[in-house]
C-alpha cells in the first residue's frame, strides 16, 4: 500500500517532464514553419531577428539586409555608451594592424599634392628606404601603368601600394632637381608602425619621448628609446602624449612598470562582470628619472592612464590641459563574420580612486565627441581657474596632494592654448597645408645643406624663406597680407623650418624644431630645473 501511495507521488514530476519534453518536441517537429503555436520563444532578439526579416521582405524599396543590420547594430551600441562601438570585417584587418604595430607593403609615408603623389617619408628600415626612395620622390606609375590620380581616392592608393611580402613593385618616380624620371623596383615586406615618433635629447640633462599611440610594441619601442637618452646623460625626461588616443591596456601598464617602484598601484577597473588591478611587481629601470608628462584634450584612455599612475603615486609633474576624459574599458568580441564589437565592460579608476571616465549622456554621441566646443566657450582651454571641479569628487596623492575627480586628468601645471599666432591668413594657409606642400615640394633632402640637424637649422634660419613661400601662397591664390604675416611669423618660420628638416632628418627633425617654441615643453625644462 505504502508502495503504490509513494508511485504516486511521482506522477505530477513525471506528467510535468512529459509536458517540457512535448514542448520541445514540438518546437523541433515545427521549426522553421510560420506558426507560432508549438514556440516557447518569445525573445527580444527573435524579435529584432523577425523586423529584419520582415523589412527586407516586404519594404516597399529593395533593402540591403547586411546594411540595416550593420546600421541596428551601430545605433543599438551607441545607446550603451560612446565607446561601445562595431567594427565591419573590412575594417577589422587595419586595427589589427595598428595595434600589433605593422604591415605588409613598401613603406612609405606619402600625400597627394597638387595631382602628384609625393613621398613624405621612406619608412625607417622599410623596403623602399633600402631601395633608395628618398623624401620629396613623385611616384608617377607602378609596373610600367601611370597613376591615376584624379581618379584614385587615398584609400585606393593605399591598396595599390600594399601587398604581401616578396612581391616587387616597380615604381615609376621622378626625382625633381636630379635623375628625372627613373624606374626603382621595391620588394614589398614587413614594415613596422612605430608609436615612437620622436627621442632626444633638449638639452644635456633632458630627454623628450614622443607617444603618438600604445601598441603591442609601444613597451619595447619605449624602453629603447629611453636607455638611449640614459646612455647620452638623461637624468630628467618629458614625456609626450599630448594628442595620443590611447589603444593598448598591456602597453600603458609595462611603461608604468618601468618608470614606478615595488609595490605601487597603476589602475584598477570595476564592471558588474569585471574587476581587475594592476600593480608594479618590482622596481622599475628608470624609476629614478624626474619625470614630467605633457597631455591636452585630445590625450584619452591609455594615455590619461599613464598621468594618472604618474600623478597618484607623485611620480610625475603633469603639465598641459585637462585630458579627454575616456576611461571605459572595451572587451574585443570577434563575430561569425570576422567583423568586431568593442563592448564596454567595466571602468578606469586611478590609484586615488578617480574615475577617468567623464559624464555623457546617452544617444547623445554628438555631444560628447565635440565638448572641445564647450571647453572653449567656458573659457577652459586658457584659464585653469575655470576648470569645473567637484568638491565631492575630492581624491588624495600618495603623498597627500588633492586632486579631483569628474572625469579626464587635470594636470599640476596649467598651460593654455596658444592663440598669439592666429590670424585669418594663417587659418588658410594650414586650411590648404600649404606649408607642409612647399616644403615638400622644392626642399628634397639634397638641397637641404649641412652635415647635422645643428648645422641645417642653423643654415635655414639664416636662409630667407619667407618671399620663396610668399611666392607660393599667392600662386595657391592666398591673399597675403604683411600685417596678418607679422601676426604669425614666429609659428610660420618654425613650421616652414621644421618641415624642411624633417624630409632630411625624419621625425626627430620635426619635433626639434617646433620644441623651440612650444609652451608645453618650454613649460616642463622650466619645471624640472626647479631645484627642491
Amino acid at each position: 500500500m505504502n508502495n503504490n501511495k509513494n508511485s504516486l507521488n511521482y506522477i505530477p514530476l513525471l506528467a510535468a517532464i512529459c509536458i517540457v519534453l512535448g514542448v520541445f518536441l514540438g518546437r523541433f517537429l515545427y521549426e522553421g514553419e510560420s506558426s507560432s503555436l508549438f514556440s516557447i520563444s518569445n525573445s527580444s532578439s527573435a524579435k529584432v531577428d523577425e523586423v529584419i526579416e520582415q523589412i527586407v521582405n516586404n519594404y516597399v524599396d529593395p533593402v540591403n539586409e547586411n546594411e540595416i543590420t550593420e546600421f541596428a547594430i551601430n545605433k543599438l551600441l551607441a545607446h550603451l555608451d560612446p565607446h561601445s562601438t562595431y567594427i565591419p570585417p573590412y575594417q577589422v584587418q587595419g586595427e589589427k594592424e595598428r595595434m600589433l604595430g605593422k604591415f605588409e607593403g613598401i613603406g612609405i609615408e606619402f600625400r597627394v599634392i597638387e595631382d602628384t603623389l609625393m613621398v613624405v617619408n621612406a619608412i625607417k628600415g622599410g623596403p623602399s628606404e633600402k631601395a633608395g626612395i628618398k623624401a620629396g620622390d613623385r611616384i608617377i606609375g607602378l609596373n610600367k601603368q601611370e597613376i591615376a590620380l584624379g581618379k584614385l581616392k587615398t584609400d585606393s592608393l593605399v591598396k595599390l601600394l600594399r601587398g604581401k611580402s616578396g612581391s616587387e613593385a616597380a615604381l615609376i618616380v621622378i626625382r625633381p632637381f636630379t635623375e628625372g624620371k627613373i624606374t626603382i623596383p621595391v620588394v614589398r615586406g614587413e614594415i613596422p608602425i612605430f608609436s615612437i615618433d620622436a627621442n632626444f635629447m633638449l638639452n644635456q640633462e633632458v630627454g623628450y619621448v614622443k607617444i603618438n599611440r600604445f601598441s603591442y610594441q609601444t613597451s619595447s619601442e619605449f624602453k629603447e628609446a629611453t636607455e638611449l637618452l640614459v646612455n647620452k646623460g638623461a637624468k630628467k625626461l618629458i614625456i609626450d602624449v599630448r594628442d595620443n588616443p590611447g589603444g593598448s591596456l598591456n602597453a600603458v601598464i609595462d611603461i608604468c612598470k618601468r618608470l614606478l617602484p615595488n609595490d605601487r598601484n597603476i589602475v584598477y577597473t570595476k564592471g558588474e562582470n569585471e574587476q581587475e588591478t594592476y600593480n608594479s611587481s618590482s622596481d622599475g629601470a628608470f624609476k629614478d628619472l624626474e619625470l614630467t608628462i605633457l597631455i591636452n584634450r585630445n590625450s584619452a584612455s591609455a594615455s590619461e592612464i599613464l598621468a594618472g599612475a604618474l600623478q597618484d603615486n607623485d611620480r610625475a609633474t603633469i603639465i598641459g590641459r585637462r585630458t579627454f576624459g575616456k576611461g571605459l574599458v572595451q572587451s574585443v568580441i570577434t563575430l561569425k563574420d570576422q567583423s568586431r564589437i568593442h563592448l564596454t565592460i567595466a571602468r578606469y579608476y586611478t590609484p586615488s580612486g578617480r574615475c577617468i571616465q567623464k559624464s555623457f549622456n546617452k544617444d547623445d554621441i554628438s555631444g560628447y565627441r565635440h565638448d572641445a566646443l564647450e571647453r572653449w566657450r567656458n573659457g577652459e582651454l586658457y584659464s585653469s581657474d575655470s576648470i569645473k571641479v567637484v568638491d565631492s569628487l575630492k581624491y588624495e596623492t600618495l603623498s597627500g596632494r588633492t586632486v579631483y575627480g569628474g572625469g579626464g586628468i587635470t594636470p599640476d601645471v596649467f598651460v593654455s592654448l596658444d592663440t598669439n599666432s592666429n590670424s585669418k591668413m594663417l587659418f588658410q594657409i594650414l586650411d590648404n597645408n600649404l606649408i607642409r606642400n612647399f616644403a615638400i615640394k622644392f626642399y628634397p633632402a639634397s638641397n637641404i645643406k649641412g652635415a647635422d640637424y645643428k648645422e641645417s637649422n642653423k643654415l635655414l634660419q639664416q636662409s630667407d624663406l619667407t618671399d620663396k613661400f610668399k611666392a607660393y601662397c599667392e600662386s595657391k591664390k592666398i591673399q597675403w597680407d604683411d600685417s596678418d604675416y607679422m601676426t604669425s611669423q614666429s609659428y610660420i618660420q618654425n613650421r616652414l623650418e621644421a618641415y624642411i628638416l624633417r624630409v632630411k632628418y625624419k621625425n626627430s627633425g620635426y619635433f626639434r624644431k617646433t620644441a623651440e617654441i612650444d609652451n608645453e615643453i618650454i613649460k616642463a625644462l622650466k619645471e624640472l630645473s626647479i631645484e627642491d
